[in-house]
């Protein structure tokens, strides 16, 4: 970490200041009053310090997480190279951000990291703040799993607001990224209903029971469909219309043209900024 390395001189020059004062001078114990409170400042901010050198290099994305963007994202098959450039820094720097916890296993494997990524920074990517500070926790199981909440059913996805937790089943995690005209991607669907929670005060569409039916005759997807898929009793509607959203754009815009609009103010009301700036 780039903190880490601004420590250096203030380490060494507390120990040659200490040494001159033992062997010396005791005077020079006054200069190591500068150096301790420049690593206590050091220590308190180097998480905003990193953040900002890392923002400056974002890291650089593995070429066979590039891959899955190439041969699975739709969106990022057709963005013009600047903001693909864009779209592989926001996945890294959110795969920094975050912390992955593995259920079963030793670690989160870093293609399971880089589509959580992928779909994180997909639906935010019009705008200028692409994290989500209030979700920073992401539980991955290998398989459907049961809960504290749901303890009776084997889920694929889920959020644990309390403590700003973000679950998933990698196996419908990924089948839902590599083809998600398919399976429904509850990648996406995660991290809308995270983000509509995070902002209650935007003007959310009015959605009604029959949106349901709206939804499937824009995607093939039917409520049944998706309850089942998800196996939680309370799939979230709204959640579901912006997964369709970013999913069929061109459908969604001619079956639901005022909800589209609505969701335009809202996911394309920032302008796109570069990290580097």
């Amino acid at each position: 970490m780039f903190s880490k390395i601004l420590y250096t001189p203030f380490i060494f020059g507390g120990l040659l200041f200490l040494y001159l004062a033992w062997e010396v001078d005791d005077k020079y114990a006054l200069y190591l009053i500068p150096c301790v409170i420049s690593l206590a400042l050091l220590f308190v901010f180097s998480p905003q310090i990193d953040w900002w050198w890392y923002k400056k290099r974002p890291p650089t994305l593995d070429p066979r997480l590039r891959m899955l963007l190439v041969k699975y994202h739709p969106f990022y098959q057709t963005i013009p190279p600047a903001e693909k450039e864009l779209f592989r820094d926001r996945m890294g720097l959110f795969m920094m951000a975050n912390d992955f916890k593995s259920q079963g296993a030793d670690a989160v494997p870093e293609d399971v990291k880089a589509v959580i990524a992928a779909n994180a920074v997909h639906l935010t990517f019009g705008r200028e703040q692409f994290l989500f500070p209030k979700f920073e926790t992401i539980v991955v199981y290998a398989h459907p799993f049961p809960s504290p909440k749901y303890p009776q059913q084997e889920h694929v996805s889920e959020i644990y607001e309390e403590d700003g937790v973000i679950l998933f089943s990698a196996e419908q995690l990924m089948f839902g990224f590599s083809n998600p005209r398919k399976y429904y991607n509850i990648g996406l669907h995660e991290y809308a209903h995270a983000f509509v929670l995070s902002h209650p005060e935007y003007s959310w569409p009015k959605l009604e029971e029959k949106t349901w039916m709206a939804l499937e005759r824009l995607s093939g997807f039917s409520k049944a469909y998706i309850d089942k898929w998800i196996n939680r009793p309370d799939v979230e509607l709204l959640p579901a219309a912006i997964v369709h959203y970013f999913t069929f754009p061109e459908s969604f815009a001619a079956v639901l043209p005022k909800e589209k609009d609505m969701l335009d103010d809202i996911f394309l009301s920032k302008a796109r900024i570069n990290p580097n700036n």
